[in-house]
């Protein structure tokens, strides 16, 4: 092989290598369960959140991870999943049929570089009759 080709296959390969930066985004969220505005959901559900990237489990708790039905905010157990970037919220009572709620995300919720997410996020859901 010639020098010239090697050296325009070291080329190639550091062209592909770019520098992608420090991490400056905050953690966003891929998925809920129960859905956005599902519908039969069963009274003892816990709700769920799917990060797009591994968070500080110290940054997660029942005060900014919690259900809420109307002005009333429901609490119970958050744990976190780091491999799955999955936070679960196990409520300490059953969910009324018939009945709309939140999963309610607060401010403050940061990843492994520290960037935190200042916004919340809320979606709803229906319990089963």
């Amino acid at each position: 092989m010639s020098r010239a080709t090697i050296f325009a296959t070291c080329l190639a390969l550091l062209a592909g290598c770019g520098d992608q930066g420090p991490d400056e985004k905050p953690p966003g969220i891929e998925s809920t369960t129960p859905a956005d505005n599902a519908g039969g959901v069963a009274s003892d559900t816990d709700l769920i959140i799917q990060f797009d990237e591994a968070i500080d489990r110290n940054s997660i708790n029942d005060t900014i991870f919690h259900a809420a039905q109307g002005q009333q905010s429901l609490f119970g157990q958050v744990s976190y999943d780091l491999n799955r970037h999955l936070a679960t919220l196990s409520l300490s009572i059953d969910l009324q049929a018939g009945v709309t709620y939140q999963g309610v995300l607060e401010p403050g919720v940061k990843d492994l570089a520290g960037n935190r997410c200042l916004q919340a996020y809320r979606w709803s859901f229906t319990v089963a009759e």
